[in-house]
């Protein structure tokens, strides 16, 4: 997943046109969403969980693969001149899909897109971080998460919608005007952050975010624990449509509707995170606990019966993945160096998306010979084990963790 941020030097906050891109983000979200929603539910029969796998090894891949030099493109360049480019791409992509091209087409289409993606979240991510006052971060982090979050609440049931009165085609045209709108709002709210071997002619080295994720011991452990609990927890991204549409016989729409409560989650845990104003220093604590409920959650998806534990557990997932998200980004931002910003979010971005792939590696494999429910029981267990082992260290780096 892509989370399409804003940051310079730290000087009062620009919430108009914070809120303005966090519109654009929103339908953004809304228009990315519903392709994967597509290209899953349209394709799923043909190829299967290991299908499913690979279109979702489509998404992680790239990241990895890209991390230094993404980073170091990021930092190298304007964010405009990074993001611009990348948005283009993303868009004809999409657009791509609603074309009759052979089936090998739609993996390497999402691969192109992801690529361009390691780009576009770096770069925003940075450039937001440069105009936002570091005791705001939390809170913008909460507002853009939000309004991605209300696109997605809206995208399994609009994704639903679509499909079940006027087929595949809208649901990718509408993900390519989204990507073209945001690059379209990007420039007319004038955020831009400069590169940093500009004018002065210094030198960006490739390995910065890789040496300061390092050797800092809060960010290390937190990187650490998020990346191996997220090879458990990718169990259920690859069998999630299997569980609801073929273990518990669900309409496309009650799939969909179980999507939007994870969505719908996501938007309330970002506004309780606001309205709690968590001391700084109980951060990681947070971060621990989030990835708790989530582990149980999944542990949960593999016992569930009906529909309605199942919306149930979506909506915690989607309040646990909130607080997650905003107190590790509000942390690792807070923390890392503003000239190395999009080299240290690059590496993060690579090193969850490692674990992502690796997880849905296993998961696909897995679910085509033990089945859905056992896999998704064996991912809870051990992400459980994993926030057990690992969990301690991150808060205890966490507590001399200050602005």
């Amino acid at each position: 997943m892509i989370t399409y941020l804003i940051y310079a030097e730290p000087v009062k906050t620009p919430w108009r046109k914070l809120y303005v891109l966090a519109i654009a983000v929103a339908f953004s979200w809304l228009g990315n969403e519903l392709t994967t929603f597509s290209v899953i539910l349209r394709d799923k029969d043909v190829i299967g969980p290991g299908g499913v796998s690979i279109y979702l090894l489509a998404f992680g891949i790239p990241s990895i693969v890209m991390a230094p030099i993404a980073g170091w493109i990021t930092d190298r360049f304007t964010t405009r001149q990074v993001i611009l480019p990348s948005l283009f791409v993303m868009g004809a992509t999409s657009l791509s899909l609603t074309a009759n091209l052979p089936i090998w087409w739609t993996p390497l289409a999402l691969t192109i897109s992801a690529f361009a993606a390691t780009l576009v979240g770096p770069a925003s991510q940075a450039a937001q971080v440069a105009v936002t006052e570091k005791a705001d971060i939390p809170r913008v982090t909460g507002l853009m998460q939000s309004m991605s979050a209300a696109g997605m609440l809206f995208a399994p049931a609009l994704g639903g919608i679509l499909v079940a009165t006027t087929g595949y085609f809208w649901p990718f045209v509408i993900d390519a005007i989204s990507f073209w709108l945001l690059g379209v709002v990007f420039v007319a709210i004038n955020l831009n952050r400069k590169g940093v071997g500009g004018e002065n002619g210094q030198k960006v080295s490739l390995t910065a975010g890789f040496k300061f994720v390092f050797s800092d011991r809060l960010i290390r452990a937190l990187l650490i624990l998020v990346s191996v609990l997220v090879v458990s927890l990718s169990s259920f991204n690859v069998g999630e449509v299997f569980l609801i549409k073929d273990e518990l016989h669900a309409s496309t729409l009650i799939y969909g509707i179980v999507g939007a409560l994870y969505a719908g989650g996501t938007i309330l845990g970002s506004a309780l995170t606001a309205l709690i104003k968590l001391e700084i220093r109980f951060h990681a604590l947070a971060t621990v606990i989030a990835m708790t409920v989530l582990s149980f959650t999944i542990l949960g998806f593999s016992q569930v019966g009906s529909w309605f534990v199942a919306m149930l557990l979506a909506l915690t997932t989607g309040v646990a993945s909130a607080f997650l998200n905003t107190y590790a980004i509000g942390i690792i931002m807070s923390r890392s160096p503003e000239d190395s910003l999009g080299r240290v979010n690059a590496v993060v971005q690579a090193m969850i998306n490692f674990g992502f792939v690796l997880g849905v590696i296993v998961s696909g494999v897995s679910i085509s010979f033990a089945g859905v429910r056992s896999v998704l029981l064996v991912g809870g267990i051990l992400s459980i084990l994993t926030v057990v082992m690992l969990g301690p260290e991150v808060v205890r780096a966490g507590r001399d963790h200050k602005d």
